[in-house]
């Protein structure tokens, strides 16, 4: 059955992408989380040791196995994220008012003197600049700048500081890679565990940034496709290029929504996808979609209006981060985003408006669309096509077709990349040698998933000669027997 079919009957177009962590380990879990409906499981570097990752790896490979589907695995780096030095006790609770010293050399912290994973930030921080800590919870306001070994802040909105904690300059400019060397560690352990599929690079701010990591696993030859992660309001002003640069874009919209004015982050959004739309690349929304079912067995209106909303802006796939990896209720929360794509994937469907995607250029385009108008005249069940790479698949997946597409594919990297494209149904399928073998193997699948039933119509689009990729210059209407 197709990975979006699992629980209504169904097919439901808009990929989920579930975070691992501590709530949804062993094989059990994952097992009940890909029949929920994800697509994608996400390991954050951020946080776990190689062990864990390395057990999260092999469980999802064996549930993977199990159920004959394909699941896709996605690292995510943690990048030049800064955080709260120790503290003594944990955690101390900061006054409105109070002082505090942000000290260059570490230190166990307490009321009045901490200190950062960034020394920099001592020479970067200017005097009347903000610092927020804890997705901004707690503020500090910078009075003395210039000194050697530390600056002094002032408390504006106080709380519980706990060791660990991230922290975001919003106003400060620092000079940093995106690729840290802990990224290069884990890099090279995620080469040679050999099973990763994307890539998440964090805070990103420049095409460069993409193009160092896609250097870095080309000296690993590591294949995994490189997803940009946009996290600073930064990195908007070279949105075009890191979009052009990576093979896959993810609205981070927690550490957005800190370093920008949160009013400014729905419009971001809309952008981003729209953009990715356009050039052919899947958009991943994230952070905080059913945040409050991490403790509650419901979600809010609002976040399930937030969901619905991130499909509307055409988002290819939607993100559980602390609902799957912490949270009480990490399959609840899955099948709840599976349940929302669902209800508006109808009305998603009635005011999609075409665009040109310059991303998707030469014949395979010209395809897509006539596809689509053969859709818009006919009673067609599926799209069937046979890729190599997958390129193919996220060319249709573009044109957002009210069908599903199935993709048959003898390559394994393709198959579990396509789990990230929106409306596809990777299927690993044997090598043809003849189009007349690729109708047949279609007519065969699209009965085998549950697509289509005997006298219904798909369509079947394939490449001739057969092998060679890029190529895809054939469209047949057949009748399934």
């Amino acid at each position: 059955m197709p990975a979006a079919d699992r629980m209504s009957g169904m097919l439901i177009r808009t990929k989920i992408v579930a975070t691992v962590g501590p709530a949804s380990a062993g094989r059990k879990t994952i097992r009940r989380l890909a029949k929920a409906g994800c697509d994608v499981f996400r390991i954050n570097f951020s946080h776990g040791t190689g062990d864990e990752h390395d057990r999260f790896v092999t469980d999802i490979r064996s549930v993977e196995a199990e159920l004959g589907q394909p699941l896709a695995i996605m690292a995510d780096l943690c990048g030049p994220k800064i955080r709260v030095g120790p503290i003594a006790g944990g955690a101390v609770l900061l006054a409105r008012g109070q002082k505090v010293a942000i000290q260059r050399k570490p230190i166990e912290g307490g009321p009045s003197r901490i200190c950062l994973t960034l020394s920099e930030l001592v020479d970067s921080a200017k005097k009347g600049q903000d610092i927020l800590i804890d997705d901004g919870k707690i503020r500090l306001r910078v009075e003395k700048a210039g000194r050697r070994d530390e600056i002094l802040c002032r408390v504006i909105e106080g709380g519980v500081l706990a060791a660990g904690k991230g922290v975001n300059l919003p106003h400060t400019k620092l000079k940093l890679s995106a690729l840290t060397e802990k990224d290069k560690r884990d890099l090279r352990w995620i080469a040679r565990r050999g099973e990763f599929d994307y890539v998440a690079l964090s805070f990103v701010t420049a095409a460069g940034d993409v193009k160092a990591l896609r250097r870095a696993l080309s000296r690993l030859s590591c294949p995994a496709q490189i997803v940009a992660k946009i996290e600073r309001p930064q990195a908007l002003d070279h949105i075009d290029q890191i979009v052009r640069a990576a093979d896959a874009v993810m609205v981070a919209r927690g550490d957005l929504g800190v370093e920008m004015d949160l009013p400014a982050v729905p419009v971001a959004q809309k952008r981003i996808a729209r953009l990715c739309q356009s050039a052919a690349k899947s958009c991943i929304i994230a952070t905080q979609m059913l945040e409050s079912m991490t403790a509650s067995p419901e979600p809010t209106r609002a976040e399930v209006s937030d969901v619905a909303n991130a499909v509307l802006d055409h988002a290819d796939a939607v993100m559980l981060s602390g609902e799957t990896a912490v949270g009480k209720y990490p399959v609840k929360a899955a099948e709840m985003m599976n349940e929302i794509a669902a209800a508006v994937q109808e009305y998603h469907d009635e005011i999609y408006q075409p665009m040109p995607v310059a991303g998707a250029a030469g014949t395979a385009s010209a395809l897509a669309s006539a596809v689509r108008e053969v859709i818009a005249s006919e009673d067609i069940a599926a799209v069937a096509v046979f890729t190599i790479s997958g390129r193919t698949a996220l060319t249709f997946a573009k044109q957002r077709l009210k069908c599903p597409i199935l993709a048959l594919t003898p390559d394994r990297a393709a198959l579990r990349r396509m789990c990230l494209y929106y409306g596809v149904e990777p299927v690993l399928a044997p090598i043809v040698t003849h189009t007349r073998q690729i109708l047949s193997m279609a007519n065969k699948y699209a009965r085998k998933t549950g697509m289509a039933k005997p006298g219904r119509k798909i369509v079947v689009v394939s490449v001739r000669p057969i092998g060679k990729s890029g190529t895809t210059n054939t469209l047949v209407v057949h009748e399934v027997s």
